[in-house]
C-alpha cells in the first residue's frame, strides 16, 4: 500500500488536519504496516490513515466510557493523488509500553500497575453482550449465541479441519493429539460463565502504556471482542512465560494483577480453562503460519500441557 511514499505527502495531512480546526505544528510519522500508517500530531494526536475502512472507531466508540482508553478526536474520508482514504484521529496516550520499561520498575511500581491494570479490566467488563466471540484475535466463530463451552467445542472443530490440512511431522502428531486429549478430557471445564463480557483480546505488556510509575493508557482496540473474563488473561500469562525477549519481569506485576483481579471472577478450575486457552491459542498460530513455526508451537505445547499455568499461579 505504501510502496509509494508520495501518497502520504505531510502537506496533505496539514490540509486535512485544516478541514477538521486541528492547528498543528510537528507531523511525524509513528508506526506503520501493510494496512494502516499512523502520524503522531504535536505529541498530542494519532492519525491513523488506511485505504480500507477503520473498524477501530466502531471499536473504540464502544468503550468511550471506560477509564485509560484514548479518546476519538475526529474522523473521515479524504481523496489524494486520485485515491481514498479514511483517517481517524484519537489522543496520544503519553509513556511508555510495559514491555520496554518492565526492567526499570520499582517492586512497588510493578504492584501499583498491577492494582491499576486489575482496576481497568474489571471495568472493561463491566459492558455485556448476548453473545460470545469465539476465537483468538478475530473470531473464529463470531456473535455466537450458545454456551462459552459449545462455542469453544465448535473452535475446536475448526482447529482440527485446518490442521488436518497441514503437513506435520509425526512427532508433532503426536503432540498435536495430546494438545487435543488434554482439551477433551477437561473441556467440561468451560461450563462456568458469567455471560459474555468485553474483552480487549490483545492484552499483552506493549498495550500497555506506563508513565511515571502509573498505568497511563491501553492502546490497540483492533482485536476486542466478548468473551468470558478469565479469557483476558492469556495473553498475559503467555507473554510472563513466553516473552519476545529473555529478559521480561513480569512475575510481580502478573501476581497484582491475579490478586486484585481473580478475585472478581471466582472461576474454578481456572487453571485447566487457561491451560485450554493456551493450547487453542498454539494450535491457531501453527495453522495461521505454516510449519515455519512447527518446532516453537510444538515446545510450547509440550510446556502447557506439563502444567506451566499452574507453576505461574502457584508462583
Amino acid at each position: 500500500m505504501y510502496k509509494d511514499e508520495t501518497v502520504l505527502q505531510i502537506s496533505e495531512i496539514y490540509k486535512i488536519l485544516k478541514t477538521q480546526n486541528i492547528s498543528t505544528g510537528v507531523i511525524e510519522l509513528y508506526q506503520k504496516n501493510d494496512r494502516i500508517i499512523d502520524y503522531l500530531i504535536d505529541n498530542k494526536y494519532i492519525m491513523r490513515i488506511s485505504k480500507s475502512v477503520l473498524n477501530e472507531q466502531m471499536l473504540l466508540e464502544r468503550v468511550k466510557s471506560v477509564s485509560f482508553v484514548p479518546q476519538i478526536y475526529s474522523s473521515g474520508s479524504f481523496t489524494a493523488l486520485g485515491g481514498n482514504y479514511y483517517f481517524l484521529i484519537t489522543d496520544y496516550v503519553q509513556g511508555n509500553d510495559l514491555y520496554s520499561v518492565i526492567q526499570k520498575l520499582t517492586d512497588e511500581q510493578s504492584i501499583k500497575i498491577g492494582k491499576e491494570v486489575a482496576h481497568f479490566l474489571i471495568e472493561l467488563h463491566s459492558i455485556a453482550d448476548s453473545s460470545y466471540d469465539i476465537g483468538h484475535y478475530i473470531p473464529t466463530i463470531p456473535r455466537y449465541k450458545g454456551s462459552w463451552k459449545d462455542g469453544h467445542l465448535e473452535y475446536i472443530k475448526s482447529l482440527r479441519t485446518g490442521l488436518s490440512e497441514m503437513n506435520t511431522t509425526s512427532k508433532s502428531e503426536k503432540i498435536i493429539a495430546s494438545a487435543f486429549d488434554y482439551i477433551n478430557e477437561n473441556i467440561n471445564c468451560l461450563e462456568y460463565q458469567t455471560g459474555a463480557k468485553l474483552l480487549h483480546n490483545d492484552f499483552h505488556p506493549k498495550n500497555i502504556i506506563v508513565d511515571k510509575g502509573g498505568l497511563a493508557g491501553i492502546i490497540d482496540w483492533e482485536c476486542s471482542q466478548f468473551g468470558e473474563p478469565d479469557f483476558e488473561l492469556a495473553h498475559l500469562f503467555h507473554w510472563c512465560i513466553y516473552p519476545p525477549k529473555p529478559d521480561g519481569r513480569f512475575e510481580l506485576l502478573l501476581k497484582s494483577i491475579l490478586e486484585n483481579f481473580m478475585n472478581t471472577l471466582n472461576v474454578p478450575n481456572i487453571e485447566k480453562r487457561l491451560t485450554i486457552y493456551q493450547l487453542e491459542h498454539e494450535l491457531n498460530q501453527l495453522i495461521w503460519n505454516g510449519n515455519k513455526q512447527e518446532g516453537e508451537r510444538m515446545q510450547r505445547i509440550n510446556g502447557w500441557l506439563n502444567g506451566q499455568v499452574e507453576d505461574l499461579l502457584e508462583k
